[in-house]
């Protein structure tokens, strides 16, 4: 009988792993529930803001190596304190699409050089669409939802080249699920605008989180840096 892939990456988790896991589930339910109990409460936004934080010291842990993961992951941190804690969501978006090209590098391995051409290019693109009359936050969020196909494409196409690595598989759902995660943030921006009905906020407030926490998990294991010796934490 076959043994269930399942199982197989059950089994290649130290204990410490488990203990991650464990803590990664708790949060998990825990702010979910509040949401549903307690909209709006001030200690759900505070767990989940320390559930993305611990994402980077998960990684910095697991794949030390991986510098361009551990930033990735920085710079989405980043990004989700500016637009949780601050009106700046443009800087916001901004400094996601820095997370998405630092993700795009390392699914492409691209060399790290051309994050500077990156950023210069972003901030001219920027610019110009700025100059020509164009809303600054769907200009940025073009450049985001491009990089994220990308990622989601590329993120795919390496699972399919590496089923047997759990790592790529977890890229895989993990892209798909910020996806999902930004098609709700999308849907709840054009309710907030009177696109949609004003009834898909709470919904699709609900939702992003349903998707976003997981897809950083999941990206938080996705190294693909010497994919074969990731290591179990000590």
């Amino acid at each position: 009988m076959r043994t269930p892939t399942w199982w197989k990456d059950y089994r290649r988790l130290s204990y410490a792993d488990i203990r991650w896991l464990i803590i990664w589930i708790a949060i998990y339910v825990t702010f979910l529930i509040l949401d549903i109990i307690l909209p709006n409460f001030l200690g759900s936004a505070l767990l989940k803001y320390i559930g993305i934080f611990l994402c980077i010291v998960y990684a910095n842990q697991k794949y030390s190596k991986d510098y361009n993961l551990q930033l990735a992951l920085l710079f989405t941190f980043l990004a989700d304190t500016i637009l949780v804690w601050t009106p700046y969501a443009i800087a916001g978006v901004y400094i996601f699409c820095i997370a998405q090209f630092l993700h795009l590098t390392r699914l492409t391995k691209l060399p790290n050089s051309t994050l500077g051409v990156y950023t210069l290019i972003l901030s001219l693109f920027f610019a110009i669409n700025i100059v020509y009359g164009m809303k600054p936050i769907y200009a940025i969020a073009t450049v985001y939802g491009i990089e994220l196909i990308c990622n989601i494409w590329m993120s795919i196409s390496n699972y399919r080249k590496n089923k047997t690595h759990y790592q790529t598989r977890c890229a895989c759902y993990g892209f798909i699920a910020f996806f999902c995660c930004d098609l709700c943030v999308a849907l709840r921006f054009m309710a907030l605008d009177g696109v949609l009905p004003l009834a898909l906020i709470p919904v699709t407030s609900f939702l992003v989180w349903v998707f976003y926490y997981p897809s950083q998990v999941l990206i938080a294991n996705s190294s693909l840096l010497k994919i074969a010796k990731s290591k179990r934490i000590r």
